[in-house]
């Protein structure tokens, strides 16, 4: 369908009469890069623990410089001043970790070193990365599969670009370096071939008309260029298939376009798609800060097809181990994401969306499940399948004309699966027997050992796996609904109204049950994992955004006050480290933010529904008060108040 731009105000402040509204041409240069990317490491508090990404929107590649060699997933931190090279990076979180990575760096020295760059005054944008490096100024620019470096170096010395691997081979042939990479931690077949690539050197010696000469190691490749070579430009191609794929990549997306013209076609890609929103905002901070975060709602889940010899659309399967046609899509877990991306995206870009929805369904289709959080292929993480949520709405939005270009009657598989058939090792459903008997998936975490006192399975954060349950059997009810399959609708729709089954009437909090039926005693609101996921009672305790009416009638009238009350307890303890043992970072982000906000945690994802049920369920002033206060305090120009989260933080926003 024909998107057209719409336009959308952001007020958050008082207008003057003098206030006039600030808009631009030019959203891809107020995106700032560098938000959310002061995290020192997974014990510290977050501000966004995410990489400063130059991308093209939900690309197959992702680069960013990389500032240590401490050898864990923080390897950039915006306060070091260190340069180790341009990373090749597919890491979606640093929970989840990288793979098919490499590095290059350009040097001037016989071999790669630490070289020093400065932050402030480098040029981070979607579409292009530039910093002085000493005495050498290096530039890329990405497409989707491939890049283009630009390198000057002295002209009095012997240049040198070198890329190097963790594991794999590299080989090196006149003026090109190929090989692959290995690396990953976890979500690829045993036996994975890795990603490919090549490296080529375009640019001529000034001296004698050839080519820069590659030089390999084991690990590692390097061109060299003669000096007086002048600015060197470099091309440099991937793919999951082959080498030839790689090479093929190359011709397609790079073939004879020199640098500033891949930039200009990146910076042309990334402004047509962020103007699908025009903003006009009271001043230009506000600009940066929803643009920042609307680019950061289109960089996952990452497409993973690429085109071949005959022009058609095919992708490695870490599922299936070999090459099949047709997209696929990754690095994206549906617990985070479920809340906002994919929502934001059927408006923003239905398109897109529906070629988001089709990779998701060839993900199903080839796993034999609908994979929670594949990087590339299923990670055991988060609870919950809440991916059914996703295509469950994707599946209504087809049927209403909004979104198109997936299999509906495939993707209505994926997800009546979860819904009906136990799950199996990391896919499907944990508890879901007990959750069709009983209307709730009974808790372990109390217990040193895995059984009950009753000898019946029981599963830890029992009441976030319940609770997300009956909201993914809402949106299947609903789809099956639209569908015509009236027995799945029926039965979905009475299952996802049973959330009464874990609401106490004397506390008036949702709380974990044994297998015998019993609420675990004493309990405590504030402590956390203690039946819950990442946060506590309090954080979970309006966790019905799919029957509003039905959590107004079980709070018996007293919902906004409780509502309130939440967001006004300002003092005294934010959390109990309960079943988690000790502090984790998300618990001091919430005690950070609890004297403008209570016990409403906006640092991670398990209340972000809460100000949308207070508006649903007509407190509108607590809910608009808290609205703009969280747009003005938590979204800066400098990041977010806890992890970003694969585009879910911003997506909110």
């Amino acid at each position: 369908m024909a998107l057209r731009p719409f336009v959308l105000f952001l007020p958050l402040g008082l207008w003057s009469e003098w206030a006039a509204a600030v808009a631009t041409e030019h959203p891809e240069d107020l995106v700032e890069l560098l938000a959310g990317t002061d995290t020192h490491n997974g014990s510290s508090p977050s501000n966004g623990n995410v990489l400063p990404m130059a991308k093209r929107p939900h690309g197959f590649n992702d680069w960013a410089p990389q500032t240590n060699l401490e050898g864990n997933a923080w390897w950039f931190r915006r306060a070091e001043s260190t340069f180790f090279g341009i990373r090749c990076t597919h890491q979606p979180s640093p929970w989840i970790g990288d793979y098919g990575h490499f590095l290059v760096q350009p040097h001037i020295a016989d071999a790669p070193q630490e070289l020093k760059y400065t932050p402030g005054t480098s040029t981070f944008r979607p579409y292009l990365f530039k910093a002085d490096l000493q005495d050498m100024t290096m530039e890329v620019s990405p497409t989707s599969h491939a890049a283009l470096m630009r390198v000057m170096f002295p002209k009095s010395v012997t240049g040198r670009l070198s890329l190097m691997i963790g594991s794999g081979s590299v080989e090196a042939t006149g003026g090109t370096i190929s090989g692959h990479t290995t690396q990953n931690n976890g979500g690829v077949p045993a036996d994975w071939r890795g990603m490919f690539f090549v490296m080529k050197a375009i640019t001529p010696s000034i001296a004698s008309g050839s080519v820069g000469v590659a030089i390999a190691k084991k690990t590692s490749a390097t061109l060299q260029f003669p000096s007086g070579s002048g600015p060197v430009v470099v091309a440099l191609a991937t793919s999951f298939i082959s080498r030839e794929q790689a090479e093929l990549n190359l011709r397609q997306e790079v073939g004879s376009l020199s640098f500033d013209q891949v930039v200009n076609q990146g910076r042309a890609e990334w402004k047509a798609r962020l103007r699908h929103v025009e903003v006009e905002a009271l001043d230009d901070s506000q600009l940066r800060v929803f643009y920042t975060n609307l680019w950061r709602s289109m960089l996952f889940p990452r497409f993973l097809q690429e085109v071949n010899e005959k022009g058609r659309e095919v992708h490695f399967s870490p599922y299936r181990n070999e090459v099949l046609p047709g997209k696929l899509v990754a690095d994206s877990g549906f617990w985070d994401a479920y809340r906002t991306v994919y929502t934001l995206q059927s408006i923003v870009s239905p398109d897109n969306l529906g070629g988001l929805i089709d990779g998701w369904v060839n993900a199903f289709n080839e796993a034999g499940w609908l994979p929670q959080w594949p990087s590339p292929g299923q990670r055991r993480s988060m609870t919950g399948s809440m991916g059914d949520f996703v295509l469950g709405d994707a599946i209504a939005k087809s049927t209403w004309g909004f979104v198109s270009g997936f299999n509906v009657t495939n993707a209505y598989e994926a997800i009546r699966k979860d819904a009906f058939i136990e799950g199996e090792g990391s896919y499907g459903r944990v508890g879901l027997r007990d959750y069709i008997q009983k209307g709730y998936v009974p808790e372990s975490d109390f217990k040193p050992s895995h059984s009950l006192s009753d000898g019946a399975q029981g599963f830890p954060e029992s009441v976030t796996r319940t609770q997300n349950y009956y909201i993914a059997d809402a949106v299947v009810a609903r789809a099956a609904k639209l569908l015509g399959r009236a027995d799945d609708h029926d039965a979905l729709l009475a299952r996802s109204k049973r959330y009464g089954v874990l609401f106490n009437n004397e506390t008036l909090f949702f709380q974990p049950k044994s297998a015998s039926g019993h609420f675990y005693a004493p309990f405590d609101p504030l402590a956390w994992r203690n039946g819950f996921t990442e946060s506590g009672g309090w954080q979970y305790r309006f966790y019905v955004p799919h029957d509003v009416e039905g959590l107004k009638a079980l709070y018996r009238g007293s919902l906004c006050d409780r509502i309130k009350a939440m967001l006004t307890h300002t003092s005294g303890p934010a959390f109990h480290v309960g079943g988690y043992g000790n502090v984790i970072h998300e618990m001091m982000e919430a005690a950070a933010i609890q004297p403008n906000f209570g016990l409403y945690a906006h640092s991670n994802q398990p209340v972000h529904h809460i100000l949308w049920v207070a508006k649903r369920a007509g407190c509108s002033d607590v809910a608009d008060q808290y609205l703009r206060k969280v747009m003005r305090n938590l979204y800066t120009v400098r990041g977010w108040a806890g992890d970003e989260d694969n585009g879910e933080m911003a997506s909110w926003y």
